[in-house]
């Protein structure tokens, strides 16, 4: 097989080719998301019964504080007001007094809850009554303290027995202390807090299975996408779209830009898959041009002209190939963003000068004139090279669509913070249902198929202004002619 066909084979294989075929590596690559998925609802789950595990233990712990806290202020009031009025008896009558009233309270049935202590200065037992439960507590350890905070307990034999004192001291320099246990005060807390660890475990139970009912209802969109993901990758078809539900949140709006990626990534594909049709098929072109004039000039024996022109005829069509390659490459570097472009000052007179000279002489081979109408001074920040090449495009265009006879007007002016350059013919026109097309890479409209060209070059143009931050814009009236507006900002 010769260079030649060996090409044409592989660009035909090009052109044939599947862009959207999966890989068996892609399909089994997705096989982890399945216990992903598990783990992402077990987790929620578990950090759902957490919070409210961690949540019902606060509340208990506060309440349980706030509950302490009043019945110990409770009973400690109890405990002053005790003290007052055994004080005032004691101050009224002496520790006759003092006895009369204990025995008086007992008597009318009055709860008799308090120790009473009554010291002398060196901190004697002189006179002691013990509530009427009586409790287990070494008394003998009051009179070897040397000082009284204002409030101190007692403890008793067992750990749950303490007594709450508080001590004043009596104008004689005696000692009256007061005291009460706090047994049940402690039974109540305990029995509030077997209560309270008694209610969480139904919650914790409710907790779990609200955690879960939750996680199934958060995952369900991140489910439903997962196996949009699958279907695409098992089956390579790009018509698969995740669900989206009526919920205005996070995930339906992951769902949303998913199928709206989805949506260009199919338009790329089908794109990329006519592009590579269409190069394969211009491609194919010149070399079998190339190879006809290669076998052709083989044929001939002895004969050095002709090989000479058969050479100068497979240089220019490889000229066309590099041309067209590089028209290639800065397309795609243009619209990537990674085109170097070197901006500085440029004067358009003289870039449009320069460029109508360039096409003077083709326009009048064609029986066209050529007008201009810019002013001398008009400046615009552009990487110069770069935007004669857009100018050459879309002024050979012009050209090549304008009938003869016809007229080609190139200006430029001023346009607020923006320079508008226009270049305008009287010739042939692009139908209404052909202009949003124009700018797509290798087409041709049906009034252009019969002339000479890559298809690229308005593609091209489009990229290289916007890669200098401006706009084209086109208008046309079908046999009128076209007029191509390109605003550079200034």
């Amino acid at each position: 097989m010769s260079w030649s066909a060996a090409c044409e084979t592989r660009l035909t294989g090009i052109s044939s080719r599947n862009c959207c075929t999966p890989s068996g590596g892609w399909a089994m690559s997705l096989n982890f998301l399945e216990p992903r998925r598990l783990n992402l609802s077990l987790r929620l789950t578990l950090w759902y019964a957490g919070v409210l595990l961690l949540t019902c233990l606060a509340i208990l712990g506060l309440a349980y504080y706030e509950l302490a806290s009043f019945l110990r202020q409770r009973d400690r009031e109890g405990i002053l007001m005790a003290l007052q009025e055994y004080q005032a008896q004691y101050r009224a009558g002496g520790l006759m007094a003092l006895r009369n009233a204990l025995k008086f309270e007992r008597s009318a049935g009055r709860p008799d809850v308090f120790l009473v202590r009554l010291a002398s200065s060196r901190n004697q037992t002189v006179f002691l009554h013990l509530p009427e439960q009586g409790t287990d507590f070494d008394l003998r350890a009051l009179e070897t303290q040397t000082t009284f905070p204002a409030w101190f307990h007692l403890q008793g034999a067992d750990a749950d027995e303490r007594l709450e004192i508080t001590t004043v001291r009596l104008p004689d320099n005696f000692l009256l202390q007061v005291g009460k246990d706090t047994g049940a005060r402690e039974e109540l807390l305990e029995h509030f807090s077997r209560l309270g660890l008694a209610v969480m475990i139904p919650l914790m139970l409710l907790g779990l299975a609200g955690g879960k009912f939750l996680a199934g209802r958060a995952v369900q969109p991140l489910r439903q996408l997962i196996e949009t993901v699958r279907t695409i990758t098992v089956t390579g078809t790009m018509t698969a779209r995740a669900p989206e539900g009526r919920a205005r949140d996070e995930l339906q709006e992951l769902a949303r830009l998913f199928n709206q990626m989805l949506d260009r990534i199919a338009r790329l594909i089908s794109n990329m898959q006519e592009t590579l049709d269409k190069v394969a098929h211009d491609l194919r072109t010149p070399l079998t041009r190339l190879r006809g004039i290669a076998e052709t000039a083989l044929q001939e024996q002895d004969q050095p002209q002709v090989w000479r022109e058969a050479l100068a005829d497979c240089l220019e069509e490889a000229e066309r190939l590099a041309a067209f390659l590089t028209t290639l490459m800065d397309l795609a570097e243009a619209e990537a963003g990674t085109l170097p472009l070197k901006f500085a000052p440029v004067n358009l007179a003289a870039v449009l000068t320069e460029l109508v000279d360039l096409y003077h002489y083709v326009a009048e081979n064609r029986q066209l004139s050529l007008g201009t109408d810019y002013p001398p001074d008009l400046e615009v920040t552009a990487d110069a090279a770069r935007l004669r090449q857009a100018l050459a495009n879309v002024l050979d265009n012009a050209i090549k669509y304008t009938p003869p006879g016809g007229r080609i007007t190139v200006a430029a002016a001023a346009a607020g913070p923006w320079r508008r350059l226009t270049i305008a013919d009287t010739g042939m026109g692009i139908p209404p249902a052909e202009l949003p097309r124009i700018w797509d890479r290798l087409y041709r409209g049906e009034t252009a198929r019969d002339q000479r060209g890559l298809g690229l070059g308005l593609s091209l143009v489009k990229a290289i202004i916007a890669a200098h931050g401006g706009r084209i814009e086109v208008t046309s009236q079908l046999g009128q002619g076209c007029r191509f507006d390109i605003y550079l900002p200034a």
